[in-house]
């Protein structure tokens, strides 16, 4: 039983340098991406989804599916003010990208607040060559 159990041990330590690699590979939005509101910098780690952009210091949170990115905007300002905050702000609104099957671009839309999306409030990108 000792055997087995020192075995079992230490097929598990020899196992942990690659289960911390695929936890830190990024994942396939991870990149800088050109968007209808400009510059967009995304950090994937296994579907969460954080990033930058240029536009009112805006920021960009959410969870991707292989599929779908869904979120939420950030910004310091913008032309609604929502009645409750989101990370500090309230101006922000929803998020909907759905990636090409390529990977090298994505066709999006957006709404304030937690209101409705709204035909013509678009947000679509394309990755920026590596």
């Amino acid at each position: 039983m000792t055997f087995a159990r020192n075995t079992l041990a230490a097929l598990a330590l020899l196992s942990l340098p690659a289960l911390a690699a695929a936890a830190q590979t990024p994942g396939p939005l991870t990149g800088t991406w050109t968007s209808d509101f400009g510059t967009l910098t995304l950090l994937d780690r296994q579907g969460e989804i954080t990033g930058s952009y240029d536009t009112d210091d805006g920021r960009i949170t959410g969870t991707f599916d292989g599929k779908v990115l869904q979120g939420y905007w950030i910004e310091s300002r913008s032309d609604y003010t929502c009645d409750t905050p989101r990370m500090g702000s309230q101006h922000w609104g929803r998020i909907r990208f759905e990636l090409n099957s390529a990977g090298t671009g994505w066709t999006g839309i957006w709404s304030y607040c937690d209101y409705e999306y709204l035909e013509g409030n678009v947000w679509n990108g394309r990755r920026e060559a590596r």
